[in-house]
């Protein structure tokens, strides 16, 4: 993580996106994303930079299953589905988030692959479900969080880190991959290490940089062999 003078400029960033989040009218608000136009509802995330990194970098082969972890408007889910997923389960906390992941599913005809549930990490999965990907662009860094809104990017104790690295094992199949964002900024060294003792190896994918300290990254991982 940064020294504290930059993560309090990091803070006050996402502090104006959370105000940004809860502006938007009850009817929601369309944002412009690669070329492609997502709607939000109050307190949703924002397609962003952050998650350019696996959209533009990861791979979906036709008719892999694939689940999405804090899946935000959708937008991963969206990719995965356009790329050949045959099925797409699409997870968040958020009811908001499932209901602009609905609405961006029909918006390019995927809703009968993408299957969206209001979820705590895994919690609304069945113990036999698994996957052949598994993506997440969770909240970057460590802070104290009071609402949905400002789960959208901060982590508290990084409980859900630690509860994905715990848990996640549970849902992949054995030739399965992960494919996860995380910033500069971050908790990405934490992640690093959860990832390494859940006994996976990690490959940088992609990055991009906004700033000097906003860089953002995508990693895959996959199982290490025994």
């Amino acid at each position: 993580m940064l020294e504290k003078t930059k993560m309090e400029r990091i803070y006050s960033i996402q502090r104006e996106k959370h105000d940004s989040f809860r502006k938007v009218p009850l009817t929601g608000q369309i944002i412009e994303y690669l070329g492609k136009e997502f709607i939000v509802y109050p307190t949703v995330f924002w397609p962003s930079q952050d998650s350019k990194n696996i959209v533009e970098n990861y791979h979906i082969s036709p008719g892999e299953e694939v689940l999405d972890v804090c899946t935000g408007s959708g937008v991963i889910a969206i990719f995965s589905a356009l790329k050949g997923a045959k099925k797409v389960v699409a997870l968040d906390i958020n009811p908001l988030a499932i209901k602009s992941t609905l609405e961006n599913a029909k918006r390019y005809h995927v809703e009968k692959v993408i299957d969206a549930r209001v979820s705590d990490i895994f919690h609304a999965l069945n113990k036999n479900e698994k996957f052949d990907v598994i993506t997440m662009n969770p909240p970057f860094t460590e802070h104290k969080v009071s609402d949905n809104t400002e789960r959208t990017t901060w982590d508290e104790d990084l409980q859900l880190h630690k509860k994905f690295f715990s848990e996640v094992i549970n849902h992949l199949k054995k030739d399965g991959r992960i494919y996860i964002c995380q910033a500069k900024f971050g908790a990405v060294e934490e992640m690093k290490d959860m990832a390494k003792n859940a006994g996976f190896n990690i490959k940088l994918i992609g990055q991009n940089q906004a700033d000097e300290d906003r860089v953002f990254y995508a990693f895959e991982l996959r199982r290490i062999e025994s």
